[in-house]
């Protein structure tokens, strides 16, 4: 398994203060000054001149020039990631980064004004974080993959069957993806995304809309059942999708997604280019073609499982994105 030279070269590290001034940089992005760091470090600090109430609150990724921007605070500086959006390198790397960056400052008692003068320094402890970072994660999907033996395939195959028989029981009310992608037009690659491999969604908004918008994203799910609460007062985790509007204090992140259908917006989760394109023809499609549509362009998920199962190595013909979709789905299935 390898990763490509792309996805760990297209990259921006920089460290700021919250005013923006630019204290470190890697960029190895192919694009001669691309994106351009002054968009950067300028994005950055409307964010956090909002007022700190808003910084905690306000998810640490967003999509940015059609990359992802990933950012840390941590007191008054400021660690940040831009990368492409299928990069295996997101924002749980940047509190390691930043600390890389005080260890060469304590070592050497500079203040951080003078960063710029150790920058060689820095700048070799920042790039062995992230050959290490990558390493591991090369070294936890080659663990996974070996360590799995799904001796019933036939029974993820009943699952199928078993999620779609689950979700149809009784009389329900569907919203068409059609107003779905109206109502929530961007975003919608990453509810596919932690619907498939298991990352939370909370769904927000008119309880009236949240219902039966949940009862519809239930049948974007082909490969897993879903534990479901539609309406909640008071939030309680350990589902899958619920509905509620008691979201003061949640933090939308990599490991978990926010619907707000009265803005319109989807916070936190995982973006992806792969679930982006097979996003794309649900707007057209009824609940149950929806369903088959995915059922059969996720076949490959079992396929996968079934090459494992007879301890072939077809896992390694799989593009890297859906290398890393496949880890995080087995990851799931064994926790």
């Amino acid at each position: 398994m390898s990763f490509s030279q792309n996805q760990v070269e297209n990259m921006k590290v920089l460290i700021t203060t919250k005013n923006g001034e630019l204290l470190y940089q890697y960029d190895s992005f192919t694009e001669v000054h691309y994106p351009d760091n002054a968009l950067v470090t300028g994005l950055i600090s409307a964010i956090v001149a909002l007022s700190s109430e808003v910084v905690f609150s306000f998810p640490r990724e967003i999509e940015f020039e059609g990359k992802m921007l990933y950012f840390y605070i941590e007191n008054e500086l400021i660690a940040a990631l831009l990368v492409d959006i299928d990069s295996p390198f997101n924002g749980t790397i940047l509190p390691i980064l930043l600390a890389e960056f005080k260890q060469v400052q304590e070592t050497h008692q500079f203040s951080i004004h003078q960063a710029l003068k150790y920058h060689n320094e820095i700048n070799i402890k920042i790039k062995g974080s992230l050959a290490n970072y990558l390493s591991n994660i090369q070294k936890n999907m080659m663990s996974v993959f070996d360590k799995t033996d799904l001796t019933d395939f036939d029974s993820l195959i009943k699952l199928k069957n078993v999620a779609k028989d689950s979700v149809l029981e009784g009389s329900k009310e569907f919203l068409s993806y059609e107003v779905i992608c109206r109502l929530i037009p961007e975003g919608l690659d990453r509810i596919l995304y932690g619907l498939v491999v298991g990352i939370p969604l909370i769904v927000s908004g008119t309880r009236s809309i949240v219902e039966p918008m949940i009862h519809s994203l239930r049948l974007l799910s082909p490969t897993r059942i879903l534990k479901v609460k539609f309406w909640l007062k008071t939030l309680e985790m350990g589902y899958d999708i619920i509905g509620t509007n008691d979201i003061q204090n949640v933090i939308p992140g990599h490991n978990l997604v926010v619907i707000n259908v009265d803005e319109g917006v989807v916070f936190g989760g995982r973006s992806s280019s792969y679930f982006k394109e097979i996003a794309k023809p649900l707007a057209g499609l009824t609940a149950m073609e929806a369903y088959s549509f995915l059922r059969s362009e996720l076949d490959w998920i079992f396929q996968a499982f079934k090459s494992l199962n007879l301890k072939t190595h077809s896992k390694d013909s799989l593009p890297f994105e859906k290398q890393m979709i496949l880890f995080e789905l087995l990851n799931k299935l064994q926790t």
